[in-house]
């Protein structure tokens, strides 16, 4: 059994923690540490139900959650069906969004009003939650859960759940800034977590309101902000460019260039800018050794004298010399 936790952030409320539970252990060894560490970071926010004892006595898989501010991604993979035993009696008010990986995940009302829903995999359901659900998977589950603070998607959602197929723009949009995160939140810092954290209640919303598409994109700032978080993940990448980060986002060069068209830089611009940042960075770091060609190669600018043009033109003096500025 594996448990790898780290936070970041005020209150310890940004990051990650995962428990795997593959040739590593299973069952209860597994999945109370997983629980005893929920509880820890995000219990007061998210208070889990109670699982049955054949959940936790035969679990297998893998859990990781990703926790930003008041916003929460859970991944789960497992061999092994999960349910509740128990759920709490204090009221919710929060919106869970549910995209079907493998599998099904099946949702009970807990008034029986509506009667059970079924997420099954390649499909997606988001409801305001103000009971908790009991729920119940198939043996075999890939699901990932998404727990949002119901006053960012209430007035979408509150007594209209949504379903769709995760397959939609808007859907796959999501998911890959969902997956970013879940790569890079180990080294994000508080500004760039708070942005990861609006941008995928941006995208969220985008979902509810199903305007993404790829011939009048309504949410270009949403996009525009995943299209920058993922350029800032790869500055030192070769191959970054507007049809690499398009491809990325399950999205047309088009389209990505229109999300940009209202702001101040394309994305290519942003781009440069950011390389330059991050050279200016590296060259007036305490020690620094990095000569002028270096920061050149590292940055993918063409030569050194195309950096020293662009740095110069951006910061009022040549890469040697703002080097050798006093600290």
């Amino acid at each position: 059994m594996t448990i790898r936790p780290r936070f970041l952030g005020p209150g310890g409320k940004t990051g990650t923690f995962t428990v795997d539970a593959g040739s590593t252990g299973t069952g209860r060894s597994t999945w109370e540490p997983f629980v005893d560490t929920w509880n820890e970071r995000m219990g007061d926010l998210y208070p889990l139900p109670e699982f049955s004892a054949s959940t936790v006595d035969g679990f297998r898989g893998t859990m990781r959650s990703v926790a930003l501010e008041d916003t929460a991604v859970n991944e789960l993979w497992a061999d092994s069906p999960v349910s509740t035993r128990a759920v709490g009696t204090y009221e919710h008010d929060q919106i869970r969004l549910y995209v079907g990986l493998r599998g099904a995940v099946t949702l009970r009302d807990p008034h029986d009003h509506a009667g059970d829903t079924t997420v099954p995999a390649g499909t997606y359901f988001l409801h305001h939650v103000v009971a908790e659900n009991h729920f119940h998977t198939t043996p075999v589950i890939g699901t990932r859960i998404f727990i949002f603070p119901g006053h960012a998607l209430r007035s979408l959602v509150a007594g209209k759940p949504r379903t769709g197929r995760a397959t939609s723009s808007a859907a796959k949009i999501l998911m890959a800034h969902t997956e970013m995160v879940q790569r890079t939140v180990g080294g994000l810092g508080p500004a760039a977590a708070h942005a990861s954290r609006n941008a995928l209640l941006e995208l969220a919303r985008g979902l509810v309101l199903d305007q993404f598409d790829d011939q009048e994109p309504v949410f270009t700032p949403a996009l525009a902000q995943a299209a920058r978080d993922l350029a800032d993940a790869r500055l030192t990448d070769t191959d970054l460019s507007p049809a690499t980060a398009a491809a990325h986002l399950h999205v047309s060069v088009r389209t990505l260039q229109r999300a940009f068209a209202s702001g101040d830089e394309s994305f290519s611009a942003y781009v440069r800018r950011r390389r330059l940042e991050e050279a200016a960075r590296a060259l007036a770091a305490p020690g620094a050794l990095l000569s002028v060609s270096e920061a050149a190669a590292r940055w993918h600018f063409t030569d050194s004298s195309h950096f020293i043009r662009a740095f110069k033109k951006r910061y009022g003096t040549t890469p040697a010399r703002f080097a050798r500025r006093p600290a």
